[in-house]
C-alpha cells in the first residue's frame, strides 16, 4: 500500500511541474528543410549523377593520330558500302566522268582487293573450261593445270598493288605535288574491272563447232576491247597528275603505263587463252 502511493505522489509531482510553470525549453530557431525537391522525390539520383562521361583517354580521343599498327589505320580505308563499289565500277567500265573527281577524298582498297580476286578466280575457270573445250574438240585428255591460278594471282595482285606503288614513288620523286598513293591503287584496281567480261567471253564456246580461228579472233578481239577500256581509263585519271611533272618525264612516264597495260594484255590473252585445236592435237 504504501508503495502504490508513492508512485501515485510521484506522477502528482510531475503533473505539478507542468501544470505550475512548464518547462522551459528557452529560445530556440526551428527551421524546416524542404527535402522533396524534383531530384529527390521517391529515392531518384540527381540527373548529374546518373550520367557516365568516360574519361579521356589514347583509344577515344578522335584527334589524336592513329598508329600505323592498328586495325582503326586500315579500317578508314574500306569505309564504303556496296553501292559506291558498284557505281565506281561502272565508271570505270564507261570512262566519260573524272573518276578521281567522282571518289573526293574517299578511295578505297575494298574494290580493288576483291575486282583483283574476282578477275583471278575467273581467268582461272574461263582458261580451264576453254582447255577442256579445245581438248574435247580435239579427241585428247585435258590436264588440269593449277598452276595458272598461282599465276593469276600473281599476275593480278601485282599489277593492282604493285604497279601503282611503283608509280606513285617515281612521281613523288619527280616532285608530282598530286600524287596520292590510294588514288593511284584505286585507279589501278577499279581498271581490272573491265577483265572480268572479256575472261568471261573468251571462253568462247564456238570452238565447240570446230571452229577454232573464229574462237581466237573472237579471245584478241576481246582482249583488244579490255585494253582499250582499261587504258582509256587510266590515260585520263592519271594525265593530270603525271602533268604536273616536267613535259619530258610526263611523256616517258604516260608511255611507261600504256606499255605496262599492253603487257598486261598480252599476259591475258597468252597465258590464259592460247588454246586451239592444232596445239593440243600436237602435243
Amino acid at each position: 500500500m504504501s508503495s502504490s502511493a508513492n508512485r501515485s505522489a510521484d506522477y502528482d509531482a510531475l503533473i505539478d511541474v507542468d501544470a505550475e510553470g512548464g518547462m522551459d525549453l528557452g529560445e530556440t530557431d526551428l527551421e524546416f528543410h524542404d527535402f522533396h525537391t524534383g531530384d529527390n522525390i521517391q529515392g531518384k539520383i540527381p540527373a548529374s549523377q546518373t550520367r557516365y562521361e568516360p574519361p579521356t583517354s589514347i583509344e577515344n580521343d578522335p584527334d589524336r593520330p592513329v598508329s600505323i599498327w592498328s586495325i582503326r589505320f586500315y579500317q578508314q580505308f574500306f569505309d564504303v558500302e556496296t553501292g559506291d563499289v558498284t557505281r565506281r565500277c561502272l565508271y570505270a567500265l564507261y570512262p566519260r566522268v573524272s573518276f578521281l573527281e567522282t571518289i573526293g577524298d574517299n578511295p578505297d582498297l575494298y574494290g580493288p582487293f576483291w575486282i583483283a580476286s574476282t578477275v583471278i578466280v575467273v581467268l582461272f575457270f574461263s582458261s580451264t573450261i576453254a582447255g577442256a573445250i579445245a581438248s574435247h574438240v580435239a579427241g585428247v585428255r585435258y590436264e588440269y593445270n593449277f598452276g595458272l591460278l598461282s599465276a593469276a594471282a600473281a599476275l593480278m595482285y601485282g599489277y593492282t598493288f604493285v604497279v601503282p606503288i611503283i608509280l606513285w614513288g617515281v612521281l613523288k620523286w619527280y616532285k608530282s605535288e598530286n600524287a596520292r598513293l590510294l588514288d593511284c591503287v584505286a585507279l589501278y584496281g577499279y581498271a581490272n574491272t573491265i577483265w572480268v567480261p572479256v575472261a568471261l567471253v573468251s571462253t568462247s564456246p564456238i570452238e565447240i563447232f570446230n571452229f577454232p580461228t573464229i574462237s581466237n579472233v573472237v579471245r584478241w578481239i576481246c582482249t583488244a576491247i579490255g585494253f582499250a577500256v582499261s587504258t582509256t581509263f587510266l590515260v585520263r585519271n592519271l594525265y593530270p597528275t603525271l602533268m604536273s611533272t616536267e613535259a619530258k618525264t610526263a611523256r616517258i612516264l604516260l608511255v611507261a603505263v600504256v606499255l605496262g597495260h599492253v603487257v598486261l594484255a598480252f599476259v591475258v590473252k597468252l597465258v590464259f587463252f592460247a588454246y586451239s585445236i592444232e596445239d593440243n592435237t600436237a602435243n
